[in-house]
């Protein structure tokens, strides 16, 4: 009976892993509903921005656009930022999300900074440089990495060192954190319930 009580405990344990970490990663809901938006110390996401729109590449996505930049110029990479906390039991992580940068037609025409960041460390950085009007440049940032149990902040900088006066567009969406899931409390009675109701049915049925 304690062995397969053993493997039923771990079966459990497989059910509530790998899973994504965060919620609405890809902004699937039209809003920015999990997520903190901020800035840097002189940065901005620009006018009216950062707002929900279709992922430039297409596919069906929703993303974050934002047009960020310097709010005085300093040369200094500033700008928006995206974060959201996660719970994990710990254990390797895959961290990652998808950006783009989109000319805009002005003579500002640096694409920008794009950068994966976990609880204030830069984990990821590509800085994309000049790019033209009409030009899109697209990529992803990725990171593995161990995490300890508890709590942890998921972060996006896109980031430039100019003023953000007639400047590209930039793009984020599939935000992914992929490791130990803590699972909600009722799923975890429903679990222990099962267990234990097979636990007794095995009993009778083996004679333990």
């Amino acid at each position: 009976m304690p062995f397969v009580l053993l493997a039923l405990l771990a079966f459990v344990a497989a059910q509530a892993g790998a899973t994504q970490l965060l919620q609405n990663g890809s902004f699937e809901d039209g809003t920015f509903n999990n997520w903190t938006i901020g800035t840097t110390s002189n940065g901005t996401w620009g006018t009216g921005y950062p707002i929900i729109a279709g992922w430039p590449l297409g596919g069906g996505l929703n993303s974050a656009k934002g047009q960020v930049g310097e709010v005085n110029f300093d040369q200094t990479y500033q700008g928006g930022t995206l974060s959201q906390s996660f719970i994990t039991t710990g254990g390797a992580a895959t961290l990652s999300f998808d950006y783009v940068a989109m000319g805009a037609g002005g003579t500002n025409a640096d694409g920008g900074d794009f950068r994966l960041v976990l609880d204030g460390t830069v984990l990821a950085d590509h800085d994309v440089g000049s790019i033209n009007a009409n030009q899109i440049i697209s990529g992803s940032l990725s990171a593995n990495v161990n995490l300890s149990a508890g709590s942890h902040t998921f972060e996006i900088d896109v980031l430039r060192h100019y003023l953000n006066n007639g400047t590209p567009y930039q793009y984020v969406t599939n935000a992914v954190a992929d490791g130990n899931g803590v699972p909600e409390p009722g799923s975890l009675v429903l679990m222990g319930s099962g267990v234990l109701g097979l636990a007794g049915v095995l009993r009778r049925k083996i004679g333990f």
